[in-house]
């Protein structure tokens, strides 16, 4: 017996709706769990961290974790015009994904007297080549653990996203010292709307089955 349309689109639906794993979590060691590095590129699969110099760190710390052992700790010690932070990665995008590269901060320092940037950096990885950025997330951390979130859509041209946070006094802070704890981070690319349709009709198709 030849299956009906309507048992057709529900195992579209099933494929496609219990795919989100596939585009799920993006980001390796999301927890920080693992070192952070610098040894240069590759830059897939693991975080890369960057300092301005002296004064400026960043680094994995047993401190303050909101899960597991670690968080990723990133600090400035009376340093005008100082950075620290981290990126990563994450290849194999489509222009068009809507994407979301979210996590959770925190901060010992009262005040914290440094500026916060979460951004996606976009990238074309064949000829290397930033195609454009977002505007930075600079929503600052408080004395608990409290989510961010940036979301935006990959745009033409790029096929791989640069997720960075970091930390800075190029502001008007008067100590320009303080320091961030950053942990379970995620970078999610969502089905695209096509497929979220096709899957919708699978099931509707279901439901007008059964009601006959």
């Amino acid at each position: 017996m030849r299956p009906s349309h309507g048992f057709a689109a529900f195992a579209i639906a099933l494929v496609i709706l219990g795919a989100p794993r596939a585009w799920g979590q993006s980001l390796a060691n999301g927890g920080f769990e693992d070192p952070v590095t610098t040894d240069g590129p590759p830059f897939v699969g693991s975080w890369e961290a960057f300092t301005s110099g002296g004064g400026a760190l960043a680094g994995n710390s047993t401190s303050t974790p909101r899960s597991g052992a670690k968080a990723l700790s990133l600090s400035i010690d009376s340093v005008d015009s100082a950075f620290a932070g981290v990126f990563q990665d994450v290849a194999n995008l489509t222009p068009g994904t809507p994407v979301t590269f979210s996590g959770f901060h925190t901060t010992p320092s009262a005040p914290l007297d440094l500026g916060v940037e979460i951004r996606i950096e976009w990238r074309n990885s064949t000829t290397n080549v930033e195609v454009g950025r977002t505007p930075n997330l600079t929503t600052p951390p408080t004395g608990q653990y409290s989510p961010f979130s940036l979301s935006s859509t990959v745009p033409a041209g790029a096929n791989s996203a640069r997720v960075v946070y970091a930390v800075q006094t190029f502001g008007p802070e008067p100590s320009n010292t303080g320091t961030v704890f950053v942990d379970d981070v995620s970078f999610v690319p969502e089905p695209s709307a096509g497929l979220l349709v096709l899957g919708g009709l699978g099931l509707a198709s279901l439901r007008r089955r059964r009601t006959l």
